[in-house]
């Protein structure tokens, strides 16, 4: 059986695959901080203080 040959060897990375994965790394850190930051600005906008009531005047 008669097998390929190497031709070439072109050291380097391929800028396709390193740049999708950088874009999937700040892709998945961005979700997770949203993630993590939604919940607590949705407790400070909901958070109030007591609300004070005025006694009746007699």
């Amino acid at each position: 059986m008669k097998r390929g040959r190497i031709l070439a060897i072109k050291w380097g990375m391929n800028p396709n695959s390193s740049s999708l994965g950088v874009d999937v790394t700040f892709l998945l850190l961005g979700a997770t901080a949203l993630a993590v930051v939604t919940p607590v600005i949705g407790a400070l906008l909901r958070w109030r203080k007591p609300a004070v009531t005025a006694e009746p005047e007699a």
